[in-house]
């Protein structure tokens, strides 16, 4: 079944099933520290934003620490680590997925459930697919009379929003994108369809703007505000939801940025979209990646092999095949002795482009 935002799950969620733990996790909202998933000779683990091992490299797949807890996978199951490397949740789970609002979905043979942040199990194993809770809401998938259909749980497992779309993504800005037929539109959190099903594509609501496809698969693309009105005309080939007040939008070969007006933030053009975080984006520029400020001035020199977005402070950069973290000033704070992962990266974009802010 296609999912909207599969890929924030897919990159989010381990290959790997969960018994109840009744260990406490001390750690509570606002006070988790920033722990940095690192892979060395096929390996996973956790270093601190200073370089410092947290967790031996040792796991066989690992994702981002999320609340406090990271998914690990040990001998072909996964459980949770805490901040301080210890199993806080013991590796039973057939899949793992990144905590949210307290909660993550776990795999047991072929259905999904929730736990809370000590293991215990929250809802029945009875969901075909789920997405992490947003707003106080989560879209799962399950089996009804006439097929596959997406509703969306409360933090107690009952369905807030009965199960009746072909498809519903996360919630963000108090909105969601859901499917009926084949067209896409949008609800809010009671239900009710605010924007009637009319587009091909439909993204979340970033700065109160959602990124948008008509025409079908060869369509073009706009953005429309939340009360459906096409605010920026469709007519671009392809686009990234807005980040920072900025989104990068293709016409030809070429990539531009605008703001939510539409407008051009900078005359400079490039062959990649690109996203801010904390005011910089990664560019490329003759091979090489350095950072741009939103005034188009490139703030850190293009010098690496491949870079992503600066997350509290920090951006991994690679040099060679390993991977560093550089601060906002362009200053090597890890020391490039890391292995490039791009499964790592990929994830690392997706949720702190999506979810994880």
């Amino acid at each position: 079944m296609k999912r909207i935002l599969g890929l924030v799950l897919v990159v989010l969620t381990l290959c790997s099933a969960c018994q109840r733990q009744e260990k406490k996790v001390a750690e509570k909202k606002g006070q988790y520290k920033y722990i940095l998933l690192v892979k060395s000779q096929g390996k996973y683990g956790y270093c601190d934003r200073n370089g410092t091992l947290v967790t031996p490299i040792q796991y066989e797949h690992a994702s981002l620490f999320s609340e406090g807890l990271a998914a690990v996978r040990q001998n072909g199951k996964d459980g949770y680590v805490d901040q301080n490397g210890n199993m806080a949740i013991a590796p039973h789970f057939d899949a793992a997925s990144v905590f949210r609002e307290g909660k993550a979905a776990v795999l047991n043979g072929n259905r999904w459930s929730y736990i809370d942040r000590n293991g215990k199990q929250l809802t029945e194993s009875r969901f075909l697919f789920t997405l992490a809770f947003t707003e106080g809401l989560s879209s799962v998938v399950v089996v009804e009379k006439d097929g596959y259909k997406a509703g969306y749980i409360g933090p107690d497992g009952n369905f807030v929003i009965t199960p009746r779309f072909y498809d519903a993504s996360f919630f963000s800005e108090g909105m969601a994108a859901v499917r009926m037929g084949k067209q896409h539109g949008y609800i809010d959190k009671s239900g009710q369809m605010i924007i009637a099903p009319q587009f091909y594509e439909a993204g979340p609501f970033k700065d109160g703007l959602a990124r948008v496809k008509v025409n079908g698969k060869y369509g073009i693309v706009g953005f429309v505000d939340k009360k459906g009105t096409m605010a920026i005309p469709a007519q671009y080939e392809n686009a990234t939801n807005f980040n920072e007040g900025i989104a990068a939008v293709k016409k030809g070969d070429k990539w531009w940025l605008i703001d939510t007006k539409g407008n051009q933030v900078t005359n400079r053009t490039f062959d990649s979209p690109t996203i801010f975080t904390e005011g910089l984006a990664p560019i490329m520029e003759n091979k090489k990646v350095g950072y741009m400020d939103k005034q188009g001035n490139m703030v850190i020199e293009p010098k690496y092999d491949a870079g992503s977005i600066f997350v509290q402070g920090l951006a991994p950069v690679k040099v060679g095949e390993k991977c560093g973290y550089i601060d906002t000033k362009g200053k090597m704070v890890i020391k490039p002795e890391y292995d490039w992962d791009q499964r790592s990266i990929d994830q690392y974009t997706a949720y702190y482009t999506t979810i994880g802010r």
